[in-house]
C-alpha cells in the first residue's frame, strides 16, 4: 500500500534514500569513465572493467571502449556512431565496449603483430558477491560490427570469485576450460539492431566477477562469413550488462503529486543500481517510455490523477506494478495531511472507516499515529475553533479507479472523529482522496475485494 506523503518530505525522502541492490553489477550501462577514451584497447578507461588475465601490460589485446566523449579526438577511429568498423550507438547512453571473440585459423596469417587466433575478454565487478542457492537472470546487449569477418554463437557471460585472471595462459589466448553460465546458440549477425543475450543460473555463492566473450573452442562455434566483413575475426559491441534476482518485482514508485507545467520521475527513483533493467511504461494503454526510472508531466489541469503502469520482464518473467501521478495547482507545498486521517480495514468489502489519528496544527501527545488507528474520546480533542472537528467540518471524499475516473463522491459526516461509508464498486484498486476547507488533501490507495 502507497501513500502520498508532502512534497517536502518526498524532496527529503529522496535524497536520503538506502541504496537498493537491484542490478548487481558495477557501472553495468559504462557510463562512468576515468578518462574519455582517445585510441584503441582503452577498456581500463571504464570504471569496474577491465581485460581478463593482464589488464595493464598487455595493452594491445584489451577491449576498445568507445565513448562519447572522446570524439573530439582527432583520430576518429574509435569515435561512435561513425568510424572505421561500425555505424552504431551505443545501446543506451554514451559508452559501449567493442572485441573479438572468434578468430579463424584456417586463413594464412596476416602478418599483424598481433598473436594467430587471439581473442578478447571483458570483466567487470559486481556490488557484492551472489547468494549461494538464489537465482539471478543475467544479461547484456550485443552488436555485429559491420567491418566483422564473421558472425557467430556461443557468445556467453562467466560469473565466478575472479579465478579466471589466474589461468595460465598469454593475453589474448582462448579460454576455453570454464563454462559459462549463460550463452547463445543463435548466431547473432544483426549489424542495425542491438541484440539481447539472457539466462539465468543459480548462484553457488562465491561470484562477484563477470566475464563476457566467447568461451567455446572454434570448432564448437558456429561462425559464418557475413556480406560486408573483409577481416578474420569477428567484432562485436557490447552494452548494458545486467546481474539481477529473478525474483525481484516491478516497481513503479511511490504515488506522487506534481505542480501543473512540471515533471517528476517515476519508478525506482534514487536507486542508482537499478540499470539494465527491462521496463517498458504505459499510459492509458500506450506505451510511453523505457527504463527503470522516467520522467512524466504534469496534465494541464490540476485534479488530474494518471496512472502509469511499469511491466517488467527478467528472464521472461513478467512483474508489473502501477503509480498514481496527481496535478496540483501551482505553488501549492503542503498537499496531504499524512497524519490526521486513518483508512480501515483496508482490504475492505467497501465498507470502510474515516478517522482522525492525530491533530494537524498540535503536537502528538493526545493521539498516537500508528498503522492501527487510535480513535480519540470526545475529551481528547478540544471543543473549540482550533480543534479538529471544528476545522474540518467540511471533509469531502472522491474516490477514483485507476484510470482516473471518480465512482464515489460526498461530503463526510464525523461522530466520535470517524465516519463510516460503503463504497460500491467491483474488486480492485482505487485511490481514495479527502479534501478539508483549505485545500490540502489526504489520499491513500484502498482494496476493494
Amino acid at each position: 500500500m502507497k501513500k502520498i506523503t508532502q512534497l517536502l518530505i518526498i524532496f527529503v525522502c529522496t535524497c536520503t534514500i538506502v541504496q537498493a541492490q537491484t542490478n548487481f553489477v558495477r557501472n553495468p550501462d559504462l557510463e562512468l569513465y576515468s578518462a574519455c577514451p582517445d585510441q584503441l584497447n582503452q577498456i581500463v578507461y571504464c570504471n569496474n572493467w577491465s581485460n581478463v588475465i593482464d589488464t595493464v601490460s598487455d595493452s594491445l589485446w584489451q577491449p576498445e571502449y568507445y565513448n562519447a566523449c572522446g570524439n573530439a579526438a582527432p583520430d576518429a577511429t574509435f569515435h561512435i556512431p561513425d568510424n572505421s568498423r561500425f555505424y552504431q550507438y551505443p545501446h543506451s547512453g554514451n559508452g559501449m565496449f567493442g572485441g573479438e571473440f572468434y578468430y579463424d585459423k584456417t586463413l594464412p596469417d596476416p602478418g599483424a603483430p598481433l598473436p594467430f587466433n587471439y581473442r578478447t575478454y571483458l570483466q567487470g565487478r559486481l556490488y557484492t558477491t551472489l547468494s549461494a542457492g538464489k537465482t539471478y537472470c543475467v544479461s547484456f546487449w550485443v552488436n555485429l560490427a559491420e567491418a566483422s569477418g564473421y558472425a557467430h554463437n556461443k557468445i556467453g557471460a562467466y560469473l565466478d570469485d575472479g579465478a579466471i585472471n589466474k589461468l595460465p595462459l598469454p593475453p589474448g589466448s582462448e579460454i576455453t576450460s570454464v563454462t559459462p553460465q549463460v550463452y547463445t546458440n543463435t548466431v547473432i549477425e544483426d549489424t542495425a539492431n542491438w541484440v539481447k543475450i539472457e539466462g539465468s543460473f543459480v548462484a553457488t555463492g562465491h561470484e562477484n566477477h563477470i566475464t563476457i566473450g566467447n568461451f567455446a573452442t572454434n570448432a564448437a562455434t558456429l561462425a559464418i562469413v557475413p556480406p560486408l566483413g573483409s577481416v578474420q575475426y569477428s567484432y562485436y559491441l557490447i552494452d548494458d550488462v545486467s546481474v539481477v534476482p529473478l525474483d525481484l518485482k516491478a516497481d513503479a514508485g511511490a504515488d506522487r503529486w506534481v505542480e501543473q507545467t512540471k515533471a517528476v520521475s517515476i519508478g525506482r527513483v534514487g536507486d542508482s543500481t537499478a540499470k539494465g533493467l527491462d521496463c517498458k511504461w504505459y499510459h492509458k494503454g500506450i506505451l510511453i517510455d523505457s527504463g527503470a526510472t522516467i520522467s512524466v508531466a504534469a496534465a494541464a489541469t490540476k485534479g488530474i490523477v494518471d496512472t502509469y503502469l511499469v511491466v517488467q520482464t527478467i528472464c521472461g518473467v513478467v512483474t508489473t506494478d502501477t503509480v498514481l501521478v496527481t496535478t496540483v495547482g501551482l505553488g501549492i507545498n503542503n498537499i496531504a495531511l499524512q497524519n490526521t486521517f486513518s483508512v480501515y480495514p483496508n482490504p475492505s468489502d467497501g465498507a470502510i472507516v474515516i478517522a482522525y489519528s492525530s491533530l494537524r496544527g498540535t503536537k502528538q501527545s493526545a493521539v498516537t499515529a500508528s498503522s492501527n488507528p487510535v480513535i480519540p474520546s470526545s475529551n481528547s480533542v478540544i471543543a473549540s475553533s482550533n480543534s479538529v472537528i471544528a476545522r474540518h467540518e467540511a471533509i469531502s471524499i472522491k474516490v477514483f479507479d485507476l484510470l482516473g475516473r471518480i465512482i464515489h463522491q460526498q461530503t463526510l459526516t464525523f461522530s466520535n472523529n470517524q465516519s463510516s461509508l460503503k463504497i460500491n464498486a467491483p474488486s480492485g484498486t482505487y485511490l481514495l482522496d479527502l479534501q478539508d476547507e483549505d485545500g490540502n488533501h489526504y489520499r491513500e490507495r484502498i482494496t476493494i475485494r
